[in-house]
């Protein structure tokens, strides 16, 4: 069955047009550059993403290495920035901002993996500052055994944070929503919070859901409403994965008075929507890793992507939260 042909089957999902376009970075040599999120403050527009050669697999000690390095745009061009500094051993970046005693502060994260024996771990750490030039590199919190940890601040200031719990009752990982208080109550992030909704896929034809980006925005009444920019992901019994890019959209204020009805999400793009290109391993040539939502005007946005743990994609979309239906 061919890469479409399986989303369909599952979620009735076609690709729009037209096509997604592979984005090329100068200056990473034969690296490939894939899980990408774009930093967006003061005018400024850089993407950071991971790095690494083909061979670097997790589960290869020696041979493991990734980067994540920053690119600005010059003309038609991204080059890598070397005035940012790369995180090494870092994967899979993303940032938010947030605003504290009126003024803006970005958050700023990634993946480290941590070893016991053969076992591998993830740890999500968490960076601050003014600005990407301005950040402290030391983490002000570190989330052990956990991705696909995000944040969003409300209009009462508070954050409302998503987290991807997985064993037992979550199986291989479903999305959980809270509130915070504050940034500063985010190390405790892995410890009991009351828990406003779970989100999985809803056909239950998914092993595993994620997010990759909060966003708080008006309808077409002016309502605010969560939007969720994720993922859901499939694997055969031949280790073939399958990853697609998702949207939830939810009502803030149901969702903050736990009356919210059950959330399903919205096959948003898979990787036959992009152009042809490499995948990091035979198993991963259907995966869209989906980073980030770049806003173009009104309600038309550019999703920028990892493709197959190889490329960067983009792909322009109209309204993938739905806002105005």
């Amino acid at each position: 069955m061919k890469q479409h042909d399986v989303w369909f089957a599952r979620y009735g999902y076609v690709c729009p047009s037209p096509q997604g376009r592979i984005v090329t970075v100068e200056g990473v040599g034969r690296r490939d550059l894939y899980n990408v999120t774009m930093i967006e403050q003061d005018s400024n527009k850089i993407l950071a993403f991971r790095s690494e050669q083909r061979r670097s697999l997790a589960w290869s000690r020696h041979r493991y290495h990734p980067v994540v390095r920053f690119a600005r745009r010059v003309g038609e061009q991204w080059q890598v920035d070397n005035t940012l500094p790369p995180f090494d051993m870092m994967e899979d970046p993303f940032c938010f901002t947030i605003t504290k005693h009126g003024k803006r502060e970005l958050i700023f994260g990634g993946v480290i993996i941590r070893r016991e024996g053969r076992a591998i771990i993830p740890q999500t750490v968490f960076y601050r500052g003014r600005s990407i030039f301005a950040l402290n590199r030391t983490p002000f919190a570190t989330i052990d055994n956990m991705k696909d940890i995000r944040l969003v601040q409300m209009p009462d200031g508070r954050l409302l944070l998503s987290r991807r719990p997985w064993g037992g009752e979550f199986g291989r990982g479903q999305i959980t929503l809270h509130v915070l208080n504050s940034i500063e109550d985010l190390q405790a992030a892995y410890t009991e919070l009351h828990t406003l909704a779970v989100l999985e896929d809803c056909a239950k034809t998914a092993d595993w859901v994620g997010v990759n980006e909060l966003h708080i925005l008006p309808n077409a009444d002016g309502e605010p409403q969560l939007c969720i920019l994720g993922h859901l992901a499939f694997q055969e019994a031949n280790g073939t994965r399958h990853y697609a890019a998702c949207t939830y959209t939810n009502s803030l204020a149901e969702l903050l008075n736990d009356t919210l009805n059950r959330p399903c999400p919205r096959v948003l793009a898979v990787r036959a929507c992009f152009e042809p290109g490499p995948a990091k391993l035979k198993t991963l040539t259907d995966v869209v890793f989906p980073g980030h939502l770049e806003h173009l005007s009104g309600n038309d946005y550019r999703l920028w992507a990892g493709l197959s743990d190889a490329r960067i994609g983009v792909v322009d979309l109209q309204d993938p939260f739905r806002l105005t239906n």
